[in-house]
This record gives C-alpha cells, sequence and structure tokens, in this order.
C-alpha cells in the first residue's frame, strides 16, 4: 500500500473541496470500530446474496462490471440507523443519514485512491461478509487504506483489516481511502453516509444527487402516466 502515499500520486487531493474547510467544526476521527455483531454482520452478507434481492434491488455499476450494487437498499435502514446510534458518540454533533450504498464484490476487484463528495462528509465502511478461496483464508481480511489528516496537514497511512461486523469510520471528503486487489472469492460490503444536520451549510448535501436523480426521474415518469 506504501505506493499509493507517493507525492505525484497524492496531487488530485491537494485541490480540496469547499466543504472540506468544515471539518474544523465539524471534525471525524479516522478509526476502526464494531457496530454490528457477527450474526448481523452475516444475516446483512446473505441478504446481499440473495438472488430474489438482487433481482429486485440490485443494479449494474460501471466501475465493477462484476459486482452488484444496491443503492438504498431498504432493508438496511434499521442497521443505518444502528450505527448512527453507534457513530454519534465519536462525533461533537448530531448527525442525519444522506444515503447507503452496498456492493458485492468479487475477485480482481480493487478501490483506487479516492475522497467522495459532500454527501459523504461522515462516512462508515462496514464489512459483512466473505467468500474464502486458496488466495483468502479465513481469518484473513481484504485490507483497506486511509491516510488520515491533521490539522498541520501531516498525514499518517492507516490500514484496517475489517472482518464481518466491523467497520472503518472516517471524513469521506477528506481522507483519501483505498482497496488493492481483492483475491478472495466474494466481499459484502456496505457504506453509510452522513452529515451534520447544520442546514446552513449541509441541506444541499442532505438529499444526495443520485437520490435526487431517482426522484426527479420517478415524478418524470409518473407526469407522463397522468
Amino acid at each position: 500500500f506504501h505506493g499509493y502515499a507517493r507525492e505525484e500520486e497524492m496531487k488530485f487531493y491537494k485541490q480540496r473541496l469547499p466543504i472540506i474547510s468544515e471539518y474544523e467544526r465539524y471534525p471525524v476521527p479516522v478509526k476502526q470500530i464494531e457496530p454490528f455483531t457477527t450474526a448481523e454482520a452475516a444475516d446483512a452478507y446473505a441478504m446481499l446474496k440473495d438472488p430474489d434481492i438482487q433481482k429486485k434491488h440490485g443494479e449494474p455499476d460501471k466501475t465493477y462490471p462484476g459486482a452488484v450494487c444496491y443503492y438504498n437498499l431498504p432493508p438496511m435502514a434499521p442497521l443505518a440507523e444502528k450505527l448512527k446510534q453507534h457513530i454519534r458518540p465519536f462525533l461533537d454533533f448530531d448527525i442525519v443519514e444522506t444515503y447507503r450504498y452496498a456492493r458485492l464484490y468479487g475477485m480482481g476487484d480493487k478501490l483506487d485512491i479516492h475522497v467522495d463528495r459532500g454527501a459523504c462528509f461522515v462516512s462508515v465502511s462496514v464489512c459483512f461478509g466473505y467468500d474464502y478461496n486458496d488466495f483468502l483464508k479465513p481469518g484473513q481480511a481484504w485490507a483497506l487504506g486511509a491516510l488520515d489528516r491533521k490539522a498541520d496537514d501531516s498525514e499518517t497511512e492507516i490500514i484496517f483489516n475489517l472482518q464481518p461486523g466491523q467497520g472503518m469510520l472516517y471524513p469521506g471528503c477528506s481522507a483519501p481511502h483505498w482497496r488493492d486487489v481483492f483475491l478472495g472469492q466474494h466481499c459484502g460490503q456496505a457504506f453509510f453516509h452522513y452529515v451534520p444536520t447544520d442546514d446552513a451549510v449541509f441541506e444541499e448535501f442532505m438529499e444526495d444527487t443520485e437520490t435526487k436523480k431517482k426522484r426527479l426521474a420517478e415524478a418524470g415518469g409518473e407526469a407522463k402516466k397522468n
């Protein structure tokens, strides 16, 4: 992972979004958490792999052609609320969910280094489960890397080896994060995103752009019917 921290790899991320300045008022730590039990994680992983759920809610993802993706999967709403309550003690402010996104990865997938949009001001990446093979054995994990940026612009590279039920809390708009090539058979992962309940600053992000697109598309479809 150390190659990702080279200066030439990081030039893009020096161009910070305006919203990043709000982390001074609303700091978000980079830390490992354990919001769900192994049983809850196993149930969520089974849900992502369920053919009926995939048929009803699964979507293609141009970034990961072989993956099954879920935007705002309704059965995950209780998990999002539980997670919100779990991370609240680590924050000095109240939060509201913007959206959640789950993905069932396959062998060969990777996560290029990136930062996220404004709706991801407070983010949590959660592991729900693995299907192991000769290259990823039980007890091993798909490592998740992040750069923890301090107020003085210093950066610390942190690697998390998340097991089912564990997650990484991080400031999604300012902490570059990545994953190397996945060598296991499958991995079930979900991303939960929140913003502070400060309407003056975060109102435009409280309805995520993808949610808004879907709502407007559905409204347009209804208008045509009428």
